[in-house]
């Protein structure tokens, strides 16, 4: 797979990153247990395919994601490129920020890691200032190689461009369901050089054409803001959700994925590819037949009319939504600003 440039700094990155969220994971976590030799098997295959970009965090699955990555990197740590994401650290616990990142290296079991985001941002003005400083110093130190955001939008990202603070990718929701990058983000990120790495390319499977009703979605799976309040106790933006257009939009996506012979999945992710801006794609992968099909994706060549096809059919639900960044939270609840 052709790797290019992420934003301004020297890593070469493929188009596809491998979202590492279900690595390490238990029957109880999010995505279910995926066992070690499966994310073993599923890493080697992509680096001998060229794709060489993961994403984990120190949220997924207690740190057992990046353990599971730094393992299944055993011996080939050289030819990838590991994104990694912190939260917020409180005041107190800027103060052992040192050990903080000392531990993440121990589980990734590296010296460094390529590019390190902040996961979302923080309304706290002053403690988000602290903790891009913080994040400057293991720059500094050679702990980290470059700095990204995940969530952050054109206020934030002013904020680390006026400390002098190189921001070389945002990672960011970007899909068929929501598009409100699109509006601000996505032109920032352009005028500055900025690599949107979108994640959620098939809204955790929705986009996929795995569901026909929106009954059909579990429940978890559908805790956004383009779901009703009153349909699921699981939901906390408070909001009626746009289902109507939804559903609509879906079908729309059936009947064009027979026309173009190409599925729903597909397509969506192929869509992503035509985006100006966007650098990669994260798709989560639990084994290589799913890794085989997201790296077809990416390197799929949608004509003109499809792309506009796509572009028109979720438009109404882009138009209802508006310039909403954060999928989950609605008004003065958004993290994202």
């Amino acid at each position: 797979m052709k790797q290019h440039k992420l934003g301004q700094s020297e890593l070469l990155v493929s188009p596809l990153t491998i979202g590492c969220w279900s690595f390490g994971g238990g029957q109880d976590s999010y995505w279910g247990r995926q066992e070690q030799v499966d994310v073993n098997q599923l890493v080697q295959t992509a680096l001998d395919q060229g794709v060489n970009f993961f994403d984990t965090a120190f949220g997924y699955n207690d740190g057992r994601s990046e353990a599971s990555l730094g393992q299944a990197l055993a011996g080939r740590r050289q030819e990838a490129v590991i994104c990694n994401k912190i939260p917020i650290q409180s005041y107190d616990e800027l103060k052992q920020y040192d050990q903080t990142i000392s531990d993440s290296l121990k589980r990734l079991q590296t010296d460094y890691v390529d590019l390190m985001m902040i996961h979302w941002p923080t309304k706290d003005q002053d403690l988000l200032q602290a903790n891009l400083e913080a994040m400057q110093k293991q720059k500094e130190k050679g702990n980290i190689r470059y700095i990204g955001v995940s969530n952050f939008a054109t206020q934030t990202l002013e904020i680390a461009h006026n400390m002098g603070i190189e921001i070389i990718a945002d990672e960011f929701v970007y899909n068929l369901m929501s598009r409100g990058i699109e509006r601000d983000v996505l032109p920032y990120c352009c005028d500055h050089n900025i690599g949107v790495v979108a994640y959620m390319p098939l809204m955790q499977g929705i986009l996929a054409g795995k569901y026909k009703r929106i009954d059909d979605i579990p429940p978890i799976r559908r805790r956004t803001i383009h779901f009703d309040q009153e349909h699921n106790p699981l939901v906390r933006h408070g909001g009626s959700g746009y289902e109507t257009l939804l559903v609509r939009m879906l079908e729309q996506m059936r009947d064009l994925a027979i026309e173009s012979g190409y599925a729903e999945d597909r397509l969506a992710i192929a869509w992503l590819m035509t985006k100006p801006g966007v650098s990669s794609v994260i798709a989560g992968c639990r084994n290589v037949k799913q890794l085989q099909d997201n790296a077809v994706s990416v390197e799929t060549s949608l004509s003109s009319e499809t792309v506009e096809r796509l572009d028109e059919i979720s438009e109404p639900l882009r138009q209802k939504m508006g310039n909403n960044l954060d999928i989950w939270q609605l008004g003065d609840n958004s993290r994202i600003w």
